[in-house]
Order: C-alpha cells, then structure tokens, then sequence
C-alpha cells in the first residue's frame, strides 16, 4: 500500500484552513499510523537531571462540534504512564475550520494561539491544566490574515524568559513583537511592527532566538518546494525591540533552532525528495554566533535520512539534537534520529541513533524539562478515508537514548500544538 505524499505542515494547515475539504494526503506514519511503541513502566529520568511527573499538551482542534474549533488539553503522567485528557478541562473556542498559525507558550503559564482570521488568544494555564481567558484576549491582530498557507512551524514564538512574543506576518514583510505582562496581556513593543525585507524576495517565516534571548533569526522560504534562500539577524533590545545586525545571510537553511549556551543555532534546509523539484539533504548545519549575532558554519554533520525538522534542549545543561523526516518513497516517517552538540560545535552521534521501536512523525517538541520529547504525526489512511493525525511521547534517558513507555494519542484533527511544564 503506497500513500500520495503532501507534506505534513504544509498541507496539514491549508487543509484546516479550508475546512479539511480537500483530498490531498499526509505522510504515512510507519506501519500507517499503529503504534510500533515499547512497553514497559520506566519513569522519566536523566542523567544530571531529576524526573518529571506530568507535562501539558494543548492542541488546536480545527472543527470540535462543527460550529466552532478549539483548544484541546491533555495530560501527560509519568508516574502511571498515561496521556489523556485532562480531567475537568473546559476546551475554550477557537475560529472553526482553522489549524491555526502558530501556538507558544510563556514562562510556563501563560498560552497563545494565533489564527487566519486576524486573532491572537491568549490564557493562563493552571497548575491543573486548566485555561482561562487573560484580559483582552482575543487580540486583534489583523495582519493574521495574511496566511493564506501556513509553511512553517515557527511562525509565532517566545523569548526564552517568556516576555517577549514575536510573530511573523510574510507577504508584508515584517515581524510584530509583544510584551508578554504580568498577567499574561500582550501590549505591542515599541517599534513593531519590525522591517522583514530580503534581497532575495519572499517574507519571514520560521523565526527562531538563540538560547540566551539576545538574537532574533528570521528565514524566508517558497511554500511550494520547502526552500530558504537568505536569513535576517536582529538583536533583541531590552524592551523587545529588533534592530538590524548586517546584511541578509545567504543561506538555504528552513528552520534554525537554538541551544541552551547561545553559543550555537542548528539548522536544516528540511530538503526531501518528497518535496516537488527538491533533492534530499542528509545534513544539519551548526552556526556559531558571533559577538553581535552574526551566523558562521561552524560544522555539517551528515545524517542517515534527510531532515524535515529538528528539536533541541532549552534546559540548562542541555545538549541533545533530535531530526525528524520521511522516506522518499512516502510511505512511513523515518525513524527519529540523535545527537549530542560538542564543545567547538560538532554534532557526534547518539548511541543507538536512529531510535527505532517509536511511533515516528515528522515535527518534535521538548518540554522544558527535556526529558520528554514529543513527536507529531499526520497522514491520510485510504482504509478509513480519513486523517489521522497522532502525538508520541518519548522517554529522553540517559545518554539521550530514545524510548516510548507512554502509548500514542490520536487527536481529533491536525493542528498547532505545544507541551509545557507545569508551573
């Protein structure tokens, strides 16, 4: 059985957008979607690190009773390995019909969501996990309305203090920044919104911020083949403000995330022979960060599969790197593949990487512990004729060893999610 691949986010987010009417495809989850996850009762724990009981899952759910979309919450239990939903949760409502164009979370407590319609919410998450409504939400934001297609998965994101909000606004060619209050209101930063103009052409997309908060990096890209061509650098002032550091870097890298030092971005081009006119890139790139931001190719490491995107540790001590793809024959994702960043930049292999045993997909998130590591799926089941579209959590051990004692949770539709901490 062979499935018609489009690519996960892309299509995952027009297809919310336009009601999931259409009959376009996701990539196959491997063995089409059943769980491939280890059993067992191993509780969270890491080496230099202490254990976790429970993470929050929030997911954009795009048609929750046909008239309205909404936010969905889940627990995660790491003592009973469970991941559910959570008890007692009242899901707020969102635009219907919309997977959102982004999902962020501040300092633990507080959640955004941003939709096509020109709306940005905004709540306080419990010690329970529960949401509740921060004054003024939702906000106006009328320059949402810009997408159209949505093609990144880091088009909305914070500060690593979780006081600033930044999110990308592609055909006007410019970045809106946020103060993130006391009480969760969103206030916009003097300046905003930001100049996003590259020589090259096309807008912002996936923005990303080093692990110390002092630079904003910025990408632009084509929806249609899944390519960048130059990166836009700003520092980020004191009050949020971006101001300009040098002239656009060319540079092919899709997605750019950031590790705990600051001393380093990782990135991916995100290049997949499943991607129309695009061959595979079976790389990450390390850039080192200059005194004033500046991105210099520090390493490229060589991959067993070609990364769609990539997930890194913001826990202080952390060091793990983690690519997730799909194989070029579109039929399953490839199994999630592992590596530590080394002094001077180098990217070494974890043992037993590439991880299998899991339930794969294609877009990872760490909490902030990072000692989970979620994996998200999507994919068209031509034995059901639906979407399924699903979220793993993994077992971050020991040396990075990846494993999966929590069972898969199939969610009602795709859309943005974000996992949290409790506070």
């Amino acid at each position: 059985m062979k499935m018609q691949v489009r690519i996960g986010l892309v299509l995952m987010l027009a297809l919310a957008a336009l009601g999931l009417s259409s009959c376009d495809h996701y990539v196959c989850g491997a063995n089409f979607g059943n769980s491939t996850c280890t059993g067992g009762a191993t509780t969270l724990s890491q080496s230099g690190g202490g254990s976790t009981s429970a993470a929050f899952v929030f997911a954009v759910d795009s048609n929750n009773g046909g008239a309205n979309g909404s936010i969905d919450g889940f627990t995660i239990d790491t003592t009973n390995n469970t991941f559910q939903a959570t008890t007692s949760y009242t899901a707020p409502t969102v635009p219907a019909n919309n997977g959102g164009v982004g999902m962020a979370v501040a300092q633990k407590q507080f959640l955004y969501a941003a939709f096509g319609n020109g709306q940005l919410f905004g709540w306080t998450i419990s010690s329970t996990g529960s949401l509740t409504s921060v004054a003024g939400s939702p906000f106006a934001a009328p320059f949402l309305a810009d997408y159209v297609i949505a093609v990144g998965e880091a088009y909305m994101i914070t500060n690593p203090a979780g006081t600033y909000l930044y999110v990308s606004a592609q055909s006007a060619n410019q970045i809106y920044g946020f103060q993130i209050g006391s009480s969760g209101v969103l206030t916009a930063i003097t300046g905003s919104p930001f100049s996003a103009v590259f020589p090259l052409g096309g807008g912002p997309n996936n923005l990303a911020i080093d692990g110390l908060g002092k630079y904003l990096y910025a990408s632009n890209g084509d929806a249609v083949t899944h390519t960048a061509g130059q990166i836009l650098t700003y520092s980020i002032g004191a009050t949020g403000t971006l101001t300009p550091v040098g002239s656009a870097l060319n540079s092919s890298m899709w997605l750019l995330k950031g590790e705990p030092t600051g001393a380093y971005m990782i990135g991916t081009t995100g290049h997949s022979a499943s991607v129309a006119g695009v061959s595979d890139d079976d790389h990450l790139y390390v850039f080192s960060i200059g005194s004033n931001g500046a991105l210099s190719l520090t390493s490229t490491e060589t991959t067993v599969y070609s990364p769609w995107s990539i997930a890194a540790q913001s826990n202080s001590g952390g060091n793990l790197v983690y690519s997730f793809s799909f194989n070029d024959t579109d039929t399953a994702f490839n199994p999630p593949e592992g590596f530590s960043i080394q002094t001077g930049g180098s990217l070494q292999l974890l043992s037993g990487s590439p991880f299998s045993g899991l339930t794969n997909g294609s877009w990872g998130q760490f909490d902030q512990s990072g000692l989970l590591l979620l994996d998200w799926a999507s994919y068209f089941d031509p034995n059901t004729n639906a979407t399924v579209t699903t979220l793993s959590p993994f077992n971050v051990g020991s040396g990075g060893a990846l494993t999966q004692p929590i069972s898969t949770l199939t969610l009602n539709n795709p859309g943005f999610w974000v996992v949290t901490d409790p506070q």
